[in-house]
């Protein structure tokens, strides 16, 4: 209980990492989180603390999406800004990061898609791209 209480306390003043907002030892510091629908979308989102910077978050967006679209079983997938976009098929490759007191936080809707379909993003490409930032040390080996 002391290790975890000092974790914690010498991890406050840390950037967000990249992690699940349901971890119980770091998801109060923010984190990534998805869930399905409505529909066949899937809404992914990450939350940051006071010390991430907005592109960052923008960053952990996509490769939480490009994990979501492997998890499901798809190689590609399109982005939504939001709900709005996704009912009028309005297709992104931006992610747009908001501030919620301070904190950097953003969120999107996925529809995962064949490999053709116009706009589509590959996962592969974007785990591999982003690895090296999201997950230090690792160059996207449990990916591949």
């Amino acid at each position: 209980m002391l290790a975890a209480a000092l974790l914690a306390v010498s991890l406050s003043g840390c950037a967000t990492g990249y992690h699940s907002a349901t971890n119980p030892l770091l998801g109060w510091t923010g984190g990534y989180w998805d869930e399905k629908g409505p529909g066949s979308t899937i809404k992914v989102g990450f939350s940051g603390n006071g010390y991430i910077k907005p592109e960052k978050v923008g960053v952990y967006l996509m490769y939480r999406s490009a994990e979501v679209t492997q998890r499901e079983g798809g190689t590609h997938f399109v982005l939504y800004t939001s709900l709005h976009d996704a009912v009028g098929d309005v297709r992104s490759s931006e992610r747009k990061v908001n501030s919620v007191w301070g904190k950097p936080t953003t969120h999107a809707y996925i529809w995962i898609v064949p490999a053709g379909e116009r706009d589509a993003l590959s996962a592969a490409e974007i785990l591999e791209r982003y690895a090296a930032e999201v997950k230090p040390g690792n160059d996207g080996k449990e990916n591949k």
